[in-house]
C-alpha cells in the first residue's frame, strides 16, 4: 500500500518537516531561495491605509504622502538604571513611520494596513 506524504498539515497550514526526508524531493510548497528580495517602500506612496491601535482597525483611510525612516539608539535595559547613570550602547533601531496626506500625522509602519483603491 502506497501512502501519499501531506506537504503540510491540513488543519494548520504549517508545512510538513519530514516531507523532503520521507520522499527524496523538496517540499513543493516551501520557498527555498538564495537571492534577497528587496521591496521598494516608495510603492507605497499614494496608497490608501488603515490604522490598527488598540482599539482596533480606524473606520477612516488616509494617503500615504511619505514613508520616514527614525533612526534610535538602542540600549542594554538591564544597564540603563544604573545609580550612576551610565549605560551600555548597543546599537541602532530604524523605525518606519508613515506621513498621511489628510491628517498630515505620522503614524507606525508596523500598524498601517494598506490597500489598493
Amino acid at each position: 500500500m502506497n501512502k501519499k506524504i501531506p506537504t503540510h498539515d491540513p488543519q494548520t497550514g504549517e508545512l510538513n518537516p519530514y516531507y523532503e526526508e520521507l520522499t527524496g524531493e523538496p517540499n513543493p510548497l516551501s520557498v527555498k531561495t538564495n537571492t534577497l528580495t528587496t521591496f521598494d517602500l516608495n510603492q507605497l506612496v499614494g496608497k490608501k491605509f488603515r490604522y490598527k491601535s488598540k482599539y482596533g482597525l480606524s473606520t477612516w483611510t488616509d494617503t500615504v504622502t511619505a514613508i520616514e525612516p527614525q533612526m534610535t539608539v538602542v540600549t542594554d535595559p538591564a544597564l540603563f538604571f544604573k545609580i550612576d547613570g551610565d549605560f551600555e550602547f548597543v546599537g541602532y533601531q530604524y523605525v518606519l513611520y508613515v506621513r498621511a496626506t489628510r491628517s498630515k500625522n505620522v503614524y507606525e509602519f508596523e500598524n498601517c494596513v494598506f490597500k489598493d483603491v
